[in-house]
């Protein structure tokens, strides 16, 4: 048995915060030292060992199981090895993440991958509200790294993003790509309202076009794009189905009312 793996002893009343909880900051010890870890349910320290069960082996492997417990903050600053949640995630998952691969098999809370800088993101469900936005107080929004969503995610995807691949097999809800800087964002089944609003740079790309297109965009006719090709053989292995598989696309530009340079993308026969 290859890694660290910690099973859910029994799941405490509150939320339990797994900052620091990482394969790079569990490789090489033992299990006694990871049990005398310190955790947080609720804002209470209470000792990894009262939560987990804690089985400890060789690499920079990492498996959770946390059953029906709360787990927020899970690999965050993540930077290295391998982080795998067999269930699902709470909130705060990834945020500032800078490296390594977290895998979650299940469904993740809000704010997700907030600050994320590098690194892959999977998610085997559906995904909360501000997926891949800025960390509260900062100006930016996630500035590196790929993210893969295999269900739907809720709205203000990809909030002041700069920088980054998000790749979306369901839909998006309101405001998807809002205030974007730069970066790449690809949804395959739509999204709600206010899509792209205040967007200055980037592309917002649609298999199908969304709810209301704002008006702050403006028609751009019909092209055909050869970089969506290259774009989706590097999907394809990232998460099959997210890229519309036609490069020929009904393009706007916008959002012009914030003197904006960014697009976004939909099938020119969606």
């Amino acid at each position: 048995m290859s890694g660290t793996f910690l099973n859910l002893r029994a799941a405490p009343a509150g939320r339990i915060d797994m900052t620091g909880v990482l394969p790079e900051a569990l490789a090489g010890r033992g299990a006694g030292e990871i049990e005398k870890m310190a955790l947080r349910v609720d804002g209470v320290p209470v000792a990894l060992g009262d939560i987990f069960a804690v089985t400890a082996g060789e690499g920079d492997t990492l498996t959770i199981r946390p059953g029906d417990a709360r787990l927020d903050g899970l690999g965050r600053d993540m930077r290295a090895g391998t982080l795998r949640v067999e269930g699902a995630a709470g909130h705060y998952l990834a945020q500032g993440m800078r490296g390594g691969e977290l895998i979650v098999d299940g469904d993740a809370g809000d704010c997700a991958a907030n600050g994320m800088r590098g690194g892959m993101l999977r998610i085997g469900g559906d995904a909360g509200d501000w997926l891949g936005a800025a960390l509260i107080g900062d100006r930016a929004g996630m500035g590196g790294g790929v993210v893969a969503v295999a269900g739907n995610v809720g709205d203000r995807l990809g909030d002041r993003m700069r920088r980054g691949l998000v790749l979306v097999r369901g839909r998006a809800g309101a405001a998807c790509g809002a205030r974007m800087r730069a970066g790449t964002l690809v949804v395959a089944g739509g999204c709600g309202a206010l899509a792209g609003f205040g967007l200055r740079r980037g592309s917002l790309i649609l298999g199908r076009a969304p709810d209301a297109m704002p008006a702050g965009h403006g028609d751009a006719g019909v092209v055909t794009l050869a970089w969506l090709g290259l774009l989706r053989r590097h999907a394809e292995a990232i998460l099959p189905g997210a890229l519309p598989e036609t490069p020929r696309m009904h393009r706007y530009m916008g959002d012009l009312a914030f003197g904006g340079k960014g697009e976004i993308l939909v099938p020119a026969c969606a």
